[in-house]
């Protein structure tokens, strides 16, 4: 028995008790069955090979418009690094790291020529050279007025892995003007 309405509606139209069930006729099933060869317009097996590989076009499409969006990506990411590196480069002025053997060779003239001990000291990049503020020890065991200052301004040149260095007492911390 069947319950759905539509189904129920269509029985009753056609005439049949509503608890029979019509039958489908072999021959009117033929004759609206014809072989591929006999049917109008075009065959039916290019229809079916267009569908075959549709699915497969628009994968290999949106693989290239990823991959497309992934390289303008990357390639954005790294001019913004380029770009935050070239910012963050020191200009002249700046407190900088010291190169390499300047540390050293800094100690070493102090030590050596100035007669004093190096207690810290902060490099500054100059247009050429290397700017110093050099802190020392001071020395009151000295009546030398030149022992009781506790600052230097230093300037090192380097020239094939030597460093020219000159050095002159701050009489006030305040003096010191790195790219002077």
């Amino acid at each position: 028995m069947k319950f759905q309405k539509g189904l129920l509606e269509q029985i009753d139209r056609e005439g049949l008790p509503s608890g029979t069930e019509k039958k489908p006729d072999g021959v009117a099933g033929r004759e609206t069955l014809r072989p591929l060869s006999a049917q109008s317009g075009e065959s039916a097996l290019p229809a079916v090979n267009e569908h075959l590989f549709e699915t497969i076009r628009e994968e290999t499409g949106s693989e290239r418009n990823y991959l497309k969006l992934l390289g303008i990506v990357a390639v954005a990411i790294i001019a913004i690094g380029i770009l935050i590196a070239y910012l963050t480069l020191p200009g002249v002025g700046d407190e900088v790291r010291a190169p390499e053997g300047l540390d050293l060779a800094m100690r070493d003239h102090f030590l050596t020529k100035e007669k004093r001990t190096v207690t810290d000291i902060s490099y500054y990049k100059c247009d050429g050279f290397y700017a110093a503020r050099v802190g020392v020890e001071t020395r009151t065991d000295i009546p030398n007025p030149l022992f009781r200052l506790d600052k230097y301004s230093a300037r090192a040149v380097g020239s094939g892995g030597q460093w020219q260095i000159t050095a002159t007492p701050l009489s006030s911390p305040d003096a010191f003007a790195p790219c002077r």
